[in-house]
């Protein structure tokens, strides 16, 4: 049994659609359950004939039901819409879900996690990142990291900030992170280091990067965009880092929450790139360039 913890966010969602009855490497169907804080969720995935439960993991309500039977536990999960400090909240939320999984005989856990983690980060949300991370590996679990930068793809929230920006505004404000250096990623090269790390259990004991094939800028990130679809747009370079200014931007153009978009645009101040090729996730193939995952992502918000 396979349990994905955030099966509701950007990850989580297209990880169960590329895992729901398929099969696993022996051929057999994969026993797949989901688990979510909202019932509204678990009822809509049950309708695509996944297994779910809603529940809490900072309080650890479900957690004991969700773990029943699982051997392998992807973990997905964030406490950044609730406000408060995230770092306690994360760290909680996965204490609370390793000791429920030791309890029940799961054998292993991959995580996600963030390519710029560090407990020196100066974005309280990469400050979970790394907690969480030291959390799992000291979980007496065998244990796995995928750690990645900005993702593109449907409902990944800084990267609907950015092309929304671009999307909805003439004007586009370039802030210091413009010069920024990232590997963006496509969603499906993370649903593909995902799935892989499930299906080989002898991938263990590692933290990887999945990361894209273009090392570009933040700035050219948001231009990128811009002529993919089109729109002739003019960028305005500014001072400081704009964090503020972006998350009241978010909410004004695309109604993203406040605190949840300015915790990720705070990440926009660090380099997001895999620093070893060593530390790459091997994917058996090339991962796709930016302009590659743009047109995938322009592809599925078409259908």
């Amino acid at each position: 049994m396979i349990l994905v913890a955030g099966a509701s966010g950007c990850v989580g969602s297209a990880l169960i659609a590329a895992l729901n009855g398929t099969p696993g490497p022996d051929g057999a169907p994969r026993r797949l359950r989901a688990f979510v804080r909202r019932e509204f969720d678990a009822l809509r995935l049950r309708d695509q004939g996944v297994e779910a439960i809603a529940g809490d993991l900072v309080s650890g309500r479900g957690l004991d039901e969700a773990m029943r039977g699982v051997k392998t536990l992807v973990y997905l999960v964030d406490t950044l819409d609730r406000g408060g400090d995230i770092v306690s909240r994360d760290l909680a939320a996965v204490q609370q879900t390793l000791i429920a999984a030791r309890a029940a005989g799961v054998e292993r856990v991959i995580a996600m996690s963030h390519v710029a983690a560090s407990e020196e980060a100066t974005s309280p949300y990469l400050v979970a990142r790394w907690a969480v991370e030291l959390a799992v590996r000291q979980s007496q679990l065998d244990w796995l990291l995928v750690r990645a930068p900005i993702i593109i793809g449907r409902d990944s929230t800084l990267w609907e900030l950015l092309h929304r920006v671009v999307d909805r505004s003439p004007v586009v404000p370039l802030f210091r992170w413009r010069r920024v250096e990232v590997e963006p990623v496509a969603l499906s090269d993370v649903v593909d280091a995902l799935r892989l790390a499930i299906d080989d259990p002898e991938r263990g004991q590692h933290s990887y990067d999945v990361t894209g094939a273009s090392r570009i800028t933040f700035g050219e990130v948001l231009r990128g965009w811009a002529r993919a679809t089109g729109a002739p747009r003019v960028y305005v370079p500014l001072p400081g880092w704009g964090e503020r200014q972006l998350a009241a931007t978010g909410w004004t153009l695309a109604r993203l929450p406040r605190t949840e978009t300015r915790s990720l645009v705070e990440t926009l101040r660090e380099r997001q790139v895999c620093p070893d090729p060593s530390r790459r996730f091997p994917l058996g193939r090339r991962p796709l360039t930016y302009e590659a995952a743009l047109a995938e992502f322009r592809s599925a918000a078409s259908d």
